[in-house]
């Protein structure tokens, strides 16, 4: 097994060949069951205190809000109507957040992690997870993990093959599979929870709509037949994208200009509902001040805004100045690890061969949603809900 030191309380470093990878645990909740979080690549020359704060925000504000989320739900049985279909075990469970993020040691090294199609991108990937594997084995079961840097879908597989404690793996293997199509009916239980699936004339803006849970999303707008949709990616301006194009504008949906790090004035000027699926960030980086009162905006990315009171105080003044109701990401993309934890206590008790029941999954993912957004949403559309979850943490 690689070197490993424990760098500061709760957050380790494995001394892997290619990368260090820094693994923390106990995000929010103590005594947990287990924690768990995803995975994140980080650039080769970010030094130790950036690797640091990244890490622990991300166990704490991520993975460690959403399992707080997640164990209100489950402990005051708002998923009982459920309780004779989920496996042993799952509603007396209590987790809290964990986190992964690698650092490769040079910039080539990087690049190759962070593109799929390069011929050494499985060898370098297989060498961590051996050791990330081996690390997750020693600490027990205490930390679990789902792989998702990167581009590439097989992750989670490939770090099966050398730990159980990898959450979001093939439905072979009695996992969940891809966690997209979970977090996708999150974000569409919300829309009908607030009621915005009574009017299809609404103005619809999905940004970030080329990506793995925005598709969902598009496609149930179209199925419901909503009649004013729009769509904003930076993947619409590249070659590879432009059949898509096509098939957007003959289903007369709208393709607006996108900018990288920001909402761009034409998507937000819409109002009626917005729902952003992006990377995080891009809310006080935007003109503010061109968003339509009665907006409602969807922010189904855990970035959007840097927990600090300066940011706090900025939503603040947004609210104040605009009729509009905005809801942070926790809210909305909790869905891939509500899911992941449905499915390690089904791991637990599997029979050979039988397959994890996904419509279970969502039936879940729904409950919680209508149970957290009537506990955090349904008040004053100027009422700050990121001052009312962040401060559970």
């Amino acid at each position: 097994m690689a070197n490993v030191r424990k760098f500061s309380e709760n957050v380790y470093v494995i001394d892997s060949d290619y990368a260090e990878l820094w693994v923390a645990e106990k995000g929010q909740v103590e005594n947990a069951d287990y924690y768990y979080g995803g995975t994140r690549t980080v650039p080769f020359d970010s030094n130790d205190k950036a690797c640091e704060e990244k890490i622990c925000y991300l166990k704490d504000y991520e993975s460690g809000l959403k399992n707080v989320f997640i164990n209100d739900v489950i402990a005051l049985g708002k998923l009982d109507g459920i309780k004779e279909e989920v496996p042993a075990g799952y509603l007396e469970s209590r987790v809290g957040g964990g986190r992964c993020i690698i650092r490769p040691k040079s910039k080539e090294i990087y690049d190759i992690v962070m593109d799929p199609a390069h011929e050494r991108y499985g060898e370098i990937a297989d060498s961590m997870f051996c050791d990330l594997g081996a690390f997750l084995n020693e600490k027990g079961g205490k930390i679990k993990l789902t792989p998702d840097f990167g581009r590439f879908v097989g992750l989670a597989d490939m770090l099966h093959k050398y730990t159980e404690n990898v959450l979001g793996v093939k439905c072979e293997s009695g996992g969940c599979g891809g966690k997209a199509s979970y977090t996708s009916t999150g974000i569409i239980e919300a829309i009908e929870v607030l009621g915005l699936n009574q009017d299809k004339s609404i103005p619809v803006t999905l940004i970030g709509s080329d990506g793995a849970v925005a598709c969902a999303v598009l496609e149930y707008l179209i199925e419901q037949n909503y009649t004013n949709i729009a769509v904003c990616d930076l993947s619409y301006a590249t070659p590879e994208r432009a059949e898509e194009v096509k098939r957007l504008k003959k289903l007369g949906i709208a393709v607006l200009p996108a900018e990288f790090g920001k909402f761009t004035a034409p998507c937000l000027e819409r109002g009626g509902l917005l729902i952003a699926v992006t990377v995080g960030g891009e809310l006080l980086h935007s003109d503010l001040s061109v968003v339509k009162d009665g907006t409602v905006m969807l922010m189904a990315h855990n970035e959007v805004i840097t927990v600090n009171e300066a940011s706090l105080a900025a939503i603040d003044k947004f609210l104040a100045e605009k009729d509009v109701k905005v809801i942070p990401g926790q809210l909305l993309t909790f869905g891939g690890a509500m899911t992941s934890r449905l499915e390690w206590f089904f791991r637990s008790s599997r029979k050979e061969d039988e397959l994890f029941n996904k419509p279970l999954a969502h039936k879940a993912v729904r409950l919680a949603v209508d149970y957290l957004f009537e506990k955090y949403c349904m008040g004053s559309n100027r009422e700050n809900i990121f001052r009312s979850i962040y401060n559970l943490v």
